[in-house]
């Protein structure tokens, strides 16, 4: 699973969007942990009293800072700051489409592997909780949702949610981990919902 991402990742030719006046580049780390029982995928649960994204479940990550060297150093150093993750243990694997939100960000998804996951640990100012679902569970079909299609900014959308341990993941980061899924089996986003 992991080699077929890999491979689909190099293959890939990420969607950029324009510059939109008033928009924010960040970007997020999507990491995937090697267990003993397979892949997982590491999320967070963003504390209440943040300005932007409050409560949400999203991968770490955060706006693109004057001092990083690009958006890939921003995802690695957010996921640091966040949850203690070193940016040394992550392979980057690949960057998936950008994502632009109503909160007026424009995300882009690095996608890093992390072969030897250390102890991690939440930064309590910005993560309230964080968890691990594995992949194989999102990709199970029952855990998918097709929340209709929306339009914004002149673009239609696909709407996703998973339900995995509890929590319901939906927004961009339930866009990220649709194109994700993908990618590790391109029959998932074929079969689990309708186009648009």
């Amino acid at each position: 699973m992991i080699d077929q991402l890999r491979v689909r990742l190099c293959a890939h030719l990420p969607r950029r969007i324009e510059p939109i006046p008033g928009f924010r580049a960040s970007a997020v780390l999507v990491p995937l942990l090697l267990r003993p029982a397979g892949p997982t995928l590491l999320l967070i649960e963003r504390g209440e009293g943040l300005a932007a994204h409050a409560g949400q479940i999203a991968f770490p990550g955060g706006k693109l800072d004057p001092d990083d060297a690009d958006l890939v150093s921003c995802a690695l150093r957010e996921a640091e700051e966040e949850v203690a993750l070193p940016r040394g243990a992550v392979e980057v694997l690949g960057v998936l489409d950008q994502v632009p939100t109503p909160s007026q960000f424009v995300i882009t998804p690095v996608v890093g592997l992390v072969a030897e996951p250390p102890a991690l640990a939440a930064q309590a100012a910005e993560v309230a909780a964080m968890f691990e679902v594995s992949l194989a569970s999102l990709a199970d079909p029952k855990h998918y949702e097709h929340q209709g299609v929306r339009e914004w900014m002149g673009i239609r959308y696909d709407m996703h949610a998973y339900h995995a341990g509890g929590r319901t993941i939906w927004g961009a980061t339930a866009r990220v981990l649709h194109q994700l899924l993908g990618l590790v089996d391109p029959r998932e986003r074929e079969s689990a919902a309708p186009r648009s």
